[in-house]
């Protein structure tokens, strides 16, 4: 259940000084948002966070001279926070009373007093216990938008939230707010390899898991290979490693696995446990080859053509191009940068950017040339990208890649929360236009 709270008879609201007014730092707006315009306070439905803290966003709407607040269920005590101290600073600044949908119209003081920080300890505990209820009712899989990415919590997440029932409700924020900002860890991503039989009937997506580093492995890789120091490969499921690695390895959606990192003279006891269960013959997970080169897991591809894959290959090279040089000449540090977050470390939640980066990877140097060197122009590019997915996917897929590709754009114009995290700590006007030009030609509506 949403909590929303109003204020009327708002003037003109300046953006920044509202938020610099709130003493908050790295407040940012979702990639789906309205940006702000000449300082205005965005018009319609924004969506506000606390980048690297918030766990959900909180939704703004500010129109016709009336500004609403509305926190969404299972937000964090910061998320309500947050909201709470920005409609008690717009309500000051018009001199205004503040009406919430359980209340009658209060004072700013009376506002502050009733939705004080135990308020919202009670809230965020009674909604987290109400989501575990429906689950243990219903036993199905819910989805929550985070700031960055879907929580899908169902039977690996609950299991072992309720394995603790003490530290379930702190547990699920901790979690909610490590996937969302996962690049910003000391995380290996493992990336997803595609791999051919010798007779190409044949095709398996694996992941590899070794000792020393924590490690981010997903659903999207048929199996994962734990490394042995023999000449046997060891191949299992994400669900029979994790059966392995027991209580430390920690489930932070129901397809996003974090599995921890295990010193080298522990190690041989991971790859003893795991031998008995595995298969050694990586292809023993395959899935058959169409004759059109196609697997039923990527059937996806052949709905386009070869022109039109190849286009959606340029994707996140064409989008690395247009917010990276909103504030000038993209350097050679910045590409380096780029090349080697896509090869060791991009992970993305939908199979269709899974598979145009595994496609893309043996080609990468070429397509940026081309890219960084005029041959192919961005805006036409992402253009004709765009007809081509709202064409051929549902609503849905072609929104989850468009947002994908968002989120490579957002985590170039600065550590927000993306993919990367490498140029710095602070978004620019430049990039923020930039950002604003993509979401326009992506035809990216609202979804929260």
């Amino acid at each position: 259940m949403s909590h929303s709270f109003h204020i009327r008879n708002v003037n003109k609201l300046s953006y920044q000084k509202t938020l610099d007014k709130l003493g908050i730092n790295n407040l940012l707006l979702t990639d789906d948002s309205p940006q702000p315009v000449n300082n205005d306070w965005p018009e319609g439905d924004a969506y506000l966070y606390i980048d690297q803290i918030s766990v959900r966003p909180i939704e703004t709407s500010f129109c016709n001279g009336i500004f609403s607040a509305r926190i969404f269920s299972n937000s964090s005590p910061r998320d309500y926070d947050l909201a709470i101290k920005l409609v008690a600073e717009i309500a000051k600044q018009n001199s205004a009373a503040i009406e919430p949908e359980d209340s009658t119209a209060l004072t700013v003081e009376e506002f502050l007093q009733k939705y004080d920080n135990d308020w919202i300890k009670e809230h965020c505990t009674s909604m987290v216990k109400m989501l575990i209820g429906s689950y243990q009712h219903e036993q199905a899989t819910f989805t929550l938008a985070g700031t960055i990415r879907n929580l899908e919590a169902g039977p690996r997440f609950f299991g072992q939230l309720l394995a603790n029932p003490g530290s379930a409700v702190s547990e699920f924020f901790k979690r909610f707010r490590t996937l969302n900002y996962l690049e910003n860890h000391d995380f290996y991503i493992a990336n997803g390899i595609k791999l051919q039989n010798d007779s190409a009937d044949l095709e398996v997506i694996t992941s590899v898991y070794g000792p020393g580093v924590d490690t981010i492995l997903s659903d999207g890789a048929d199996a994962i290979n734990v490394r042995s120091e023999g000449e046997d490969h060891y191949f299992v499921t994400l669900e029979q490693l994790a059966e392995v690695l027991g209580e430390k390895a920690i489930w932070l959606s129901e397809s996003v696995l974090l599995a921890p990192a295990v010193e080298e003279a522990d190690w041989h006891n991971v790859v003893a446990a795991v031998e008995p269960i595995a298969k050694t013959d990586v292809f023993e997970f395959g899935r058959a080859v169409n004759e059109n080169g196609s697997t039923q897991h990527e059937g996806f591809k052949a709905l386009f053509s070869e022109d039109e894959w190849k286009s959606l290959l340029y994707s996140p090279i064409v989008v690395f191009a247009v917010v990276a040089s909103a504030d000038g000449a993209i350097d050679k540090k910045e590409i380096r940068s780029f090349q080697q977050q896509l090869i060791h470390g991009l992970i993305v939640d939908n199979h269709i950017m899974q598979q145009i980066v595994s496609d893309l990877m043996p080609n990468l140097t070429q397509f940026m040339t081309e890219v960084l060197e005029g041959d192919v122009e961005p805006k036409s590019v992402l253009e004709s990208i765009t007809a081509t997915v709202d064409a051929k996917l549902s609503n849905e897929d072609a929104m989850h890649y468009k947002l994908s590709l968002m989120q490579i754009g957002k985590s170039i114009a600065g550590s927000s929360g993306g993919f990367f995290g490498i140029f710095g700590d602070k978004i620019s006007d430049k990039e923020k236009q930039a950002l604003a030009a993509l979401t326009a030609i992506l035809k990216i509506a609202p979804l929260h």
